[in-house]
């Protein structure tokens, strides 16, 4: 294992794992409502919640099912950071919920528009405060794409959201700040944390290294680890101090900081 992953265990009492889920945690699948964690994951998590200050899963998926999956003893944040997961409630930001109407409507528009032909494959997402517009199982992917990325603009100009692109989908949000890096440095800031480690595989887990960045430039010790694939973006490899291949390998990873905490 590389030296980057051993300095982090050495550090784990007073460190914080932080990590994504689709494509991290679990392997891409067409269908977003069919992904689950790889069977190891839940266990790992587990263990190293006993052995690091904190493990932190934060995701663009629903707090709610992301705690179902995963287990009492990580953090769950769900929608980029809009939910949090705790003793089984889901709690939404303050911020997100004035804009809960408007996303509701533009579902109903998106139904609607996705259902037209030309679009078939392409699904309409339902996270609660924020709709994920998806083009993966499309026969044409890349032909669908400027459309859906069309429909999706002008529903957000409609209904007052902004648009966020990822891995074959785009995602319709509140006009509010709500990134992986807030999550992170936050959460670092406030559990006095003096390392971190990201794990993710897409753009919008860059955030999350952004945070790093700003808890190094303070001292702390601090992982990027990137999770390659077939879709990975150029940014997020060429910035990680470690890369693994696909969700094995970071279960390859999580084991390997299992067997460096446990106590001889």
């Amino acid at each position: 294992m590389t030296q980057p992953i051993e300095e982090l265990a050495e550090r784990a009492a007073t460190g914080g794992l932080f990590m994504d889920f689709d494509g991290t945690l679990s392997e891409i699948v067409p269908r977003p409502q069919d992904a689950r964690p790889l069977p190891e994951v839940p266990d790992l998590l587990s263990e190293l919640a006993h052995r690091f200050a904190v493990v932190s899963i934060v995701s663009g998926r629903s707090a709610r099912e992301l705690a179902e999956w995963l287990g009492p003893h990580v953090e769950i944040w769900g929608l980029h950071g809009a939910e949090r997961a705790r003793d089984g409630i889901v709690e939404l930001a303050d911020a997100v919920r004035p804009y809960l109407d408007s996303i509701h409507s533009a579902r109903d528009e998106a139904v609607a528009s996705i259902e037209r032909p030309g679009l078939a494959g392409c699904i309409v997402e339902d996270k609660g405060a924020m709709l994920g517009l998806h083009f993966r199982d499309s026969p044409d992917p890349d032909r669908v794409e400027p459309e859906i990325g069309r429909l999706a603009g002008e529903l957000a100009g409609r209904h007052g959201l902004i648009v966020v692109p990822g891995r074959m989908v785009f995602e319709l949000r509140p006009p509010v700040t709500l990134t992986k890096r807030d999550v992170v440095e936050r959460r670092a800031r406030e559990l006095g944390l003096d390392a971190a480690c990201f794990i993710g595989d897409d753009t919008v887990d860059l955030p999350g290294y952004d945070a790093l960045d700003a808890l190094e430039a303070d001292g702390a010790m601090c992982v990027r680890v990137a999770v390659r694939s077939a879709e990975s973006p150029s940014a997020l490899i060429e910035r990680a101090d470690v890369v693994v291949d696909g969700p094995r390998g970071v279960v390859r990873t999580l084991g390997e900081l299992v067997r460096l905490t446990t106590e001889e």
